[in-house]
């Protein structure tokens, strides 16, 4: 009885803290096998795990492989090998087909070579690093470390370090260094094998009163922010630093995109995205740069006169966007029913969220997607709204985010343009206009709504970095197509 009774109450607190899955990996070779740990399950023999092609709906029919898990709550297995292509761990109770939890994963034909790169050979020994990783491999013990050039291994040598956490892919600014010559080097799992490495110096400013510039990247994508890191300004309210094409005059016509320094000797600020000290009120769009050469010049006390510039460029290369909503047939499992009447439903291939409209003006309504894993990698929301006969009043979209001064809540409303009422922030809830009309007229009219996360962050936050996306929430609408994307 006793047993009996230990074993009910596993099964309530499996049931209470919801189960949970993942791989050792988020991407593998065609001849790997996949490590799973799972848990929180409720302990009936007919509970199951199954593979399904990702975006595949849950019938049977699509199972590419499952099992039961014979009333274990919790356990680590071995799955065989997969052709290359994108799936879907998905998890059941009790032989129904209702989905408990999931997680997306890939095989691909073979996992690029790890990277990692600097963006600069040489710094002054006041100046930050900025270092870029990618295909790692996803373990959270995955690790990179600066080392004297020439040292071992040994974690003796280790100048400074940190884990990735996990991540595939980032681009992250590391403190500065004495003068020497060192080595980035990139570890799997907490071992001693390097992975990848790098060079670089630190050296003496033969000039130090000169103005220092340096950027995150010599290279960027269409759509990306560009970030200056500066130093030796001469602390004028009216110091500015701009981005020109690359050989054109300093004439202030030729300026793309400008901020000044606000009498800041040293710092970094942002370039490529909405002007710095301007309002944001109604359709305002926010263009990234287009591919081509570039210069970041720096200027003293609203002069014409450059005092230090640095040369990058913009590539044009294909867009990367992971789908989380393409209503094709069904709607996602993952919709969470926050507030209002009406829950989540499929219609003629959209999402159909409905608002609660109140008091002429609120909307008690709200609908979260997550999405999981958070995504620290693509910065960019897209969505198509509209275009199924039917005009939805006052609604909002937006994300969830994880940012370096915390937790944000950031929503685009046409409601605010209506009424010509300019982003505004309430503590950690971000407001802005949207460039497009996404409640009225959108009836029998589809609209394309696309918007970079970080530069509408830095609109009302100057100094804040996007972490991750955690989630996409809206409070009404027919929408379709909710995608992350890389630029």
């Amino acid at each position: 009885m006793k047993t009996k009774l230990i074993f009910i109450l596993l099964c309530a607190i499996s049931l209470l803290n919801g189960a949970t899955l993942e791989t050792d990996k988020n991407v593998y070779t065609q001849q790997e096998l996949l490590e799973v740990t799972y848990s929180g399950m409720s302990g009936d023999q007919k509970d199951w795990i199954a593979i399904y092609p990702a975006g595949s709906s849950n019938d049977f029919a699509n199972v590419i492989t499952f099992h039961y898990t014979d009333g274990l709550l919790e356990d680590s297995e071995t799955w065989n090998p997969l052709p290359v292509g994108d799936y879907e761990f998905r998890v059941f109770f009790r032989n129904s087909y209702h989905l408990e939890t999931t997680h997306a994963f890939s095989v691909v034909e073979h996992i690029p070579p790890v990277t990692i790169a600097t963006n600069k050979n040489v710094y002054l020994p006041n100046e930050l690093l900025t270092v870029t990783y990618a295909h790692m491999f996803g373990d959270p013990k995955d690790w990179i470390a600066i080392y004297p050039a020439g040292a071992s291994n040994d974690f003796a040598n280790v100048i400074t370090y940190h884990y990735t956490d996990g991540l595939i892919s980032d681009t992250e600014t590391w403190q500065p260094l004495p003068v020497g010559n060192y080595e980035l080097r990139v570890f799997f799992k907490n071992s001693y094998h390097i992975e990848a490495r790098t060079s670089f110096s630190v050296q003496e400013d033969v000039n130090p009163d000169d103005v220092a510039l340096s950027l995150n990247k010599n290279t960027y994508t269409q759509n990306e922010l560009v970030f200056v890191q500066y130093d030796n300004m001469p602390a004028n309210n009216t110091d500015w630093i701009g981005i020109y094409p690359a050989g054109s005059s300093n004439a202030f016509a030729n300026v793309i995109d400008w901020k000044y320094t606000k009498g800041h000797v040293s710092g970094e600020l942002s370039l490529g995205g909405y002007p710095g000290d301007t309002e944001l009120r109604g359709f305002t769009p926010m263009p990234g740069l287009a591919p081509g050469n570039y210069e970041v010049r720096a200027f003293f006390n609203n002069s014409l006169e450059s005092e230090k510039v640095i040369p990058f460029t913009v590539q044009a290369t294909p867009v990367v966007s992971l789908m989380y909503e393409d209503a094709t047939g069904s709607i996602s499992k993952e919709w969470i029913h926050v507030s209002g009447p009406y829950p989540p439903v499929w219609y003629n291939n959209v999402v159909r969220l409905k608002a609660k409209w109140i008091n002429n003006h609120t909307n008690t309504s709200e609908y979260i997607l997550p999405f999981a894993p958070r995504n620290a990698t693509d910065k960019v929301l897209e969505l198509d709204v509209g275009g199924q006969g039917r005009w939805t009043p006052h609604f909002s979209v937006g994300v969830l985010v994880q940012t370096t001064l915390g937790y944000r809540r950031m929503l685009w409303d046409s409601f605010m343009n209506h009424y010509n009422v300019p982003a505004n922030k309430d503590g950690v809830v971000l407001k802005y206009p949207t460039y497009v009309e996404l409640q009225r007229n959108t009836a029998n009219d589809r609209k394309h709504f696309r918007v970079n996360i970080e530069k509408y962050l830095r609109i009302l936050e100057p100094n804040n970095k996007l972490l991750s996306v955690n989630a996409f929430f809206a409070t009404g609408g027919d929408l379709d197509n909710i995608k992350l994307s890389s630029h």
